[in-house]
């Protein structure tokens, strides 16, 4: 019997399945941390492709901050792009910004997000591209009421019946108000009798006669002072009576109900754009609104690309820069993808 359970076990053992080992690649996979609105792998890519010195960058992959750690650095997202599904993305913080996986892969997306500004929208300048990447954030601010306030709304149902406060004694005084107790029927109900208003006429006595020098007198008087009234005052419109709330318009005798509205200015953010084109046309174009010549004629990467690409990081992530070698990378990968029959 007992070899008989042993057959029966191994027999078990050998048909069941083994355990699959995990894999390795989903151990070591990248994860977004909400809490810290960061990338679980930020400080060792930081240190691989950020242009620091070896003490900081030793510094940074070992879990020591320094200044100038901006919350793009910790997406792996030195160009500070937002959500459109781009390769290694795997997640965005409330702002739209994108998570990358690596370093590598934001640095891609960059290259091509500024090749789609460049080529596809025919953004040719510093100052156009900067408006369309990082757009002015000025306008009207939006009114909220304070809480806790609330405005009076017409008479709550049911009040004159319970009475204000809903206490047993409002209740009784809403019940039995003069005129509106309710009624008994059958034998015994007593007639409640309404208030009638008197129909005894007012007597009043004779006004003492004036003498008749002075007869006509107050008639004469009351008939000037209509005529000088009439002569006086102009004719009064109701479309000319002012309605409360409403501002009567041009007239400098009736003062403006409401007061003017604000003027909001753009003036910081358009300075912002113009240090931000600035510093992206510096060693490339004359000017911020000059044409920067990031592709050639048949749709290649120039010298300038890697250029514009580094300054633009330069100025997301500042005082930190992007490695030339992450840049290159990119422009080397966006280059190869351009090239005839290349997989897009």
């Amino acid at each position: 019997m007992t070899l008989e359970w042993i057959a029966l076990g191994l027999s078990l053992i050998a048909s069941a399945p083994w355990p699959q080992a995990p894999d390795v690649a989903d151990l070591f996979a990248p994860d977004y941390r909400p809490a810290e609105r960061a990338v679980d792998n930020w400080r060792r890519q930081g240190a691989l492709h950020l242009d620091l010195s070896p003490d900081k960058a030793l510094a940074l992959a070992l879990g020591r901050d320094f200044r100038g750690l901006s919350r793009c650095v910790r997406l792996n997202n030195y160009w500070c792009v937002k959500k459109a599904g781009w390769t290694g993305e795997i997640a965005a913080d409330e702002e739209g910004h994108v998570a990358f996986a690596t370093a590598a892969e934001g640095a891609a997306g960059a290259a091509q997000l500024l090749r789609r500004y460049y080529v596809d929208f025919g953004l040719h300048s510093a100052r156009a591209i900067v408006s369309r990447w990082a757009p002015a954030q000025c306008g009207a601010p939006v009114a909220v009421r304070a809480p806790g306030r609330r405005l009076l709304g017409p008479e709550p149902k049911g009040l004159t019946t319970r009475g204000l406060g809903s206490t047993l004694r409002a209740k009784w005084l809403a019940r039995h108000r003069p005129g509106l107790a309710p009624r008994k029927r059958g034998k015994g109900a007593r007639k409640i009798v309404g208030v009638r208003r008197s129909i005894v006429p007012d007597r009043v006595g004779a006004l003492m006669k004036t003498p008749t020098i002075a007869a006509g007198i107050g008639a004469i008087e009351a008939g000037a002072s209509k005529a000088v009234a009439q002569k006086t005052q102009a004719p009064v419109r109701l479309a000319m009576l002012p309605y409360p709330g409403i501002a009567m318009g041009p007239d400098p005798r009736v003062g403006a109900s409401l007061p003017p509205l604000p003027k909001f200015s753009c003036a910081p953010e358009t300075q912002r754009i113009l240090n931000y084109a600035a510093s992206i046309a510096s060693g490339i174009a004359a000017g911020p609104d000059a044409d920067l010549a990031l592709f050639d004629a048949e749709g290649a990467p120039t010298p300038n690309f890697a250029k514009a690409l580094f300054n633009m990081a330069a100025v997301e992530i500042g005082p930190l820069r992007a490695a030339r070698t992450l840049v290159d990378a990119a422009a080397a990968a966006l280059e190869k993808r351009a090239k005839p029959g290349a997989a897009r």
